[in-house]
């Protein structure tokens, strides 16, 4: 909401600009920015009366004990009676419970004033000619949006707001031809629909440099009536932003007086006599008790029952005491004053925050530590960043179209019934889609990052989804620098199996086995598996070309996803300390001449297998194929290192350990390397 001071100074007595920004603070007004005497005022949802200069000025007078000049419409009724001539039919008062209608005749479409078009201009609204320029200034004035019709277009003379028939069409003025259905509000005359209440006119009806006579629609369309309307249409607009936050429907007459005296006195029109006013729906004065013991109570405080009343009195409220209680009548403009609390809220902000002292709980605490899944994320984060990482976040909400542009299947997603843009259908099933939009974000950029979040994935129809907690891990290089001093080695399959090895080896697991495997999100030969205990907990992998040019990165992109849940599984929370064996190691490197389809992990696990209790340590330190090997096999290298804790290994002891590891190779068409 843009204001400026200038306008604000109509209504009341402003205090130095300095101190009226700390009173809209105090307030509970938002200020974004601040030009001159011009404010962008952040306003809360609950708080529509905010959304004009009337109800900031009622606001700034109450906060510094002002007085509040509230303007009272002055109409010339010269024209003709407009009873008899314009009709109103509401069908259903529960979504328009008012509706007032003037008529305005004979005005000359032109320019605004150069006093209107300064404030509409100082509010961010563009001005356009006189008789929209008033309905916008009045809107802004008032906090009441208006509508001007073109009377002569509309059949009949008569106005009937009600539900659209599914199937039914109107162009509005914006030039777009809008579907609507059952659950959207219109303004129709005899031959149709010639408005979206609360949202935008129809171009059927709207003002033209030819237009003459004006019928004024001012109204209160319910709050959700007009934004399911604005959800169904896909936009929102100045009207339906403050319709969605409530209108007061006690001031429509108001708004409609307002804008027929401006449209006589800037356009030349003559206002009919009377209004068209159908209030079928009163709506009443809420009456809220507060007791004042409960007020200082809640606040810790001691207010007086008396200075309480004045403060309320301040804000337009009227009070009157009851067998020591104090009863107020609330405006119909302050729709969020329902319950004691909202009184004492009121108090607390009139009598100043700053006055409300500061004091410590007192109380017995429970020994209580932090939840185990807690610390175990904790332990991940720790790992993650030791190992260069930085941690990323992303929205658990997604969309089809990332999913499937990621190759990740979106069969047993979580649909959202009523998502609140397309961007934000369903529940992600997969890390992967995220970690790719944040490569995408981060392009142009080496980054190496982790995500811990949540994935869900559907139950049945009347189940909770069923949720997991995964890691990702994502790298990827920025594009070749210029600078001959650039060092930083580029990443790799291998770079992200070590990261994803020291993770793991973090939480105290075995190390995995990594198998071949295929993923639409992967390159198909540089995709695996990782498994522990037999249980399958994740992949990793290069992304898959196609998909990498989908999120526009031009380096190639490595990404793991792991299984959280299933890894805790095949850890020990208790960490177990060893001494180190006084005794020296025995080493021995194997050369094994294995079929292609062997997998290097595998002969790493026949090793352990093997070698019992005596081997220490078994890793991979060699691939060879070429010259001297079958083309259908491949040559790998293991260094074993044996040890024993209480004594130095004899030769024998070594000797029969590697007869049993090869025993175990065997069985994996292994052979010993001439």
């Amino acid at each position: 909401m843009r204001i400026s001071a200038e306008w604000l100074g109509e209504f009341v007595a402003l205090p130095p600009l300095d101190k009226l920004e700390n009173t809209l603070l105090m307030a509970g007004l938002g200020i974004e920015s601040r030009e001159d005497e011009r404010f962008e005022l952040e306003v809360t949802s609950n708080r529509g009366d905010w959304l004009c200069a009337t109800g900031i000025a009622r606001e700034i007078a109450a906060m510094t004990e002002a007085r509040f000049r509230a303007p009272s419409p002055d109409v010339e009724e010269d024209g003709p009676a407009i009873e008899g001539r314009v009709e109103i039919e509401i069908e259903n008062p529960a979504d328009c419970p008012r509706y007032v209608a003037r008529l305005v005749e004979g005005v000359a479409i032109g320019p605004s004033p150069e006093w209107m078009q300064k404030r509409l201009l100082n509010c961010g609204v563009r001005p356009i000619n006189n008789v929209v320029d008033v309905t916008n200034y009045v809107m802004l004035e008032w906090g009441q949006p208006l509508h001007a019709f073109d009377f002569d277009k509309i059949a009949g003379g008569k106005i009937i707001v009600r539900r659209a028939q599914d199937g039914e069409k109107l162009t509005t003025l914006d030039e777009n031809e809008r579907e609507l259905s059952s659950e959207i509000l219109t303004i129709c005359d005899q031959s149709g629909p010639i408005a979206i209440a609360g949202l935008m006119g129809g171009a059927d009806s709207e003002v033209s440099a030819s237009t003459t006579n004006i019928l004024l629609e001012s109204a209160h369309f319910t709050p959700q009536r007009v934004r399911r309307g604005a959800h169904l249409l896909g936009f929102a607009t100045e009207a339906s932003k403050r319709f969605e936050r409530w209108v007061d429907p006690n001031g429509c007459r108001r708004a409609a007086d307002r804008a027929a005296q401006l449209l006589a006195q800037i356009a030349g029109g003559k206002v009919a006599s009377g209004a068209v006013d159908r209030y079928l729906a009163p709506v009443n004065e809420a009456v809220v008790t507060l007791r004042p013991e409960r007020c200082n109570a809640v606040l810790g405080l001691k207010i007086p029952p008396e200075t309480q009343k004045n403060l309320l009195l301040r804000l337009g409220f009227k009070v009157s005491e009851v067998e020591g209680n104090l009863r107020a009548s609330v405006p119909t403009h302050r729709r969020d004053i329902e319950r004691e609390i909202d009184l004492i809220e009121e108090i607390a902000r009139l009598y100043g925050y700053d006055r409300v002292p500061t004091t410590l709980h007192a109380g017995t605490n429970t020994a209580a530590g932090r939840p185990l899944a807690s610390r175990l994320e904790d332990r991940a984060r720790s790992a993650g960043l030791r190992c260069g990482l930085t941690e990323l976040s992303s929205y658990s909400l997604s969309n089809q179209t990332m999913h499937e542009r990621a190759g990740v299947d979106v069969n047993g997603a979580v649909r959202l019934r009523n998502p609140l843009s397309e961007d934000y259908t369903l529940l992600r099933t997969s890390l992967v889609p995220s970690l790719l939009e944040a490569l995408k974000r981060n392009r142009g950029r080496r980054l190496r990052g982790f995500e811990l979040g949540r994935v869900y994935l559907a139950r049945g129809a009347n189940e909770l989804a069923d949720e997991k907690r995964m890691l990702g891990i994502a790298l990827c290089d920025a594009p070749p620098a210029a600078h001959w001093q650039e060092t930083a080695a580029p990443v790799d399959f291998y770079a992200l199996k070590a990261i994803v090895e020291n993770v793991l080896r973090e939480f105290g697991a075995p190390t995995p086995l990594l198998s071949p495997a295929r993923h639409p999100a992967f390159h198909p030969g540089r995709c695996a598996s990782l498994a522990l205990g037999g249980e399958e907990l994740g992949v990793l992998g290069e992304i898959h070309p196609r998909v990498a040019a989908d999120f526009e990165l031009s380096q190639r992109a490595y990404i793991a996803q792991i299984d959280f849940d299933a890894l805790v599984r095949h850890i020990s929370v208790v960490r177990q300390y060893a001494p180190f064996s006084r005794f020296p190691a025995i080493e021995r490197d194997l050369a094994l001449v294995v079929p292609q389809t062997v997998a290097a992990g595998a002969l790493v696990d026949a090793a352990w297998r093997g070698g019992g209790q005596l081997l220490e340590s078994a890793r991979i330190f060699d691939v060879y194929q070429g010259p001297n090997i079958p083309a259908d096999a491949k040559s790998i290298a293991l260094a074993l290192r044996f040890r024993a804790f209480d004594r130095t290994l004899s030769e024998g002891e070594v000797e029969s350990a590697m007869v049993q590891i090869m025993s175990e190779q065997g069985q994996l068409g292994a052979r010993l390397r001439a």
